[in-house]
């Protein structure tokens, strides 16, 4: 399906000319075609600007039309603009990386950067051209306390706090730290690729590691992840966490087929794909990568991708996370219901339901410690009813 499905005629008309566009930048030659097609029609160019901004593709959209003539100066006014902040912003991000990479390599922390830093860096290969709100980085699980107590020296500080102690590292995929100033800055740290607990206990992360090479970000020395992780991670991510929609991370995709398609490991990535239960995502944003950007992918792959049997369980699992809207107690349910061990799912609904007092104070704003016991009913009945 494809994720414009539910939008409006005039966005999905938008949302086509936008690929068109994106892919144009990677091929030149179609640049007159576009033109023609822009002469033809009578384009709704505040609908193309909105899009453009919301989807995070503004830079992109400079790179591949915006010199060309074929836009309204006004719009082509603003992917210039567009694509100048994200220089800028990149760049401040980047050097931050750096100096964080940098600190938790000297403490003997290893770091893989992942998304959008890497993606930057290794892949677009022009920081102009890919947004970033903030950075992500890979760390071993076991050097977790090491890396927060590097990250709380460089100034900054978890976002939120832990339902129980221990229970982001047995249950979630990542911690944000923040840092403020007159440019804050966020940094994800993760230890697993999906904060799905049925795809983080089936993900051999032991392979992503083994199979990364190194990256230079600002100067130092990292590492991404090796060209059949990084597909395997960024469809997985899309599929999972985006639920399939979103023009940025369709191109991600596209632009790293372009790059790497050629050299990547096929069988490789659908053996993997199969025994970390990932098939369907895997699919499922591939297969709308052809159909929507004819994207570099060998007719033979997608055939076996498209024949790769997959489990019952990672059926009803895919069906759960992609069901559209869920609320906050579908979310538990669905993870619930991803984790096998009968104890470790007594923890995850304790730690849930019923919370440390510290975390239900800054979670819900408590005015005073005598309201306290009528949040844990109220956060229940949030959750059923779907509220964040």
């Amino acid at each position: 399906m494809d994720p414009g499905d539910h939008a409006t005629g005039r966005d999905r008309e938008a949302r086509a000319l936008l690929r068109e566009w994106l892919r144009a930048r990677a091929d030149p030659s179609r640049a007159m075609a576009i033109r023609a097609g822009i002469e033809r029609g009578a384009w709704a160019w505040d609908d193309v600007r909105r899009l453009a901004e919301a989807e995070r593709v503004a830079p992109l959209l400079h790179a591949a039309v915006g010199a060309l003539g074929i836009v309204p100066a006004d719009l082509a006014h603003v992917l210039h603009r567009a694509r100048c902040a994200t220089a800028l912003r990149n760049r401040l991000l980047l050097n931050e990386l750096g100096r964080c990479t940098d600190a938790l390599a000297a403490a003997g922390v290893p770091v893989i950067v992942l998304k959008g830093a890497a993606l930057a860096e290794a892949v677009y290969r022009d920081i102009s051209l890919r947004p970033m709100v903030d950075v992500d980085v890979l760390i071993r699980q076991y050097t977790l306390e090491s890396a927060a107590r590097v990250l709380k020296r460089l100034g900054y500080v978890p976002i939120r706090k832990e339902t129980h102690p221990g229970a982001v590292a047995e249950y979630e995929n990542e911690i944000a730290f923040r840092k403020g100033g007159n440019f804050p800055v966020e940094i994800d740290v993760h230890w697993s690729l999906f904060d799905s607990p049925f795809h983080q206990a089936r993900a051999d992360m032991d392979w992503f590691w083994n199979t990364s090479v190194p990256l230079g970000i600002a100067g130092v020395a990292t590492r991404r992840l090796g060209s059949e992780a990084f597909l395997l991670h960024l469809c997985g991510h899309l599929a999972l966490h985006h639920a399939g929609a979103g023009l940025l991370w369709e191109h991600d995709v596209f632009e790293l087929l372009a790059t790497f398609g050629a050299a990547t490991d096929w069988h490789m990535l659908l053996s993997k794909a199969r025994a970390y239960d990932l098939v369907l995502p895997v699919r499922t944003v591939l297969r709308h990568s052809v159909e929507a950007w004819n994207a570099a992918v060998p007719p033979a792959a997608l055939a076996a991708l498209c024949a790769l049997p997959y489990s019952r369980r990672e059926a009803r699992v895919f069906a759960r996370i992609r069901r559209p809207d869920r609320s906050a107690g579908q979310r538990f349910w669905a993870d619930l219901m991803g984790i096998a061990d009968w104890r470790q799912r007594l923890r995850f609904t304790r730690t849930n339901l019923l919370p440390s007092a510290a975390y239900m104070r800054q979670r819900y704003r408590i005015p005073h410690s005598l309201l306290l016991a009528l949040y844990y009913p109220y956060r229940w009945l949030r959750g059923l009813r779907g509220a964040r």
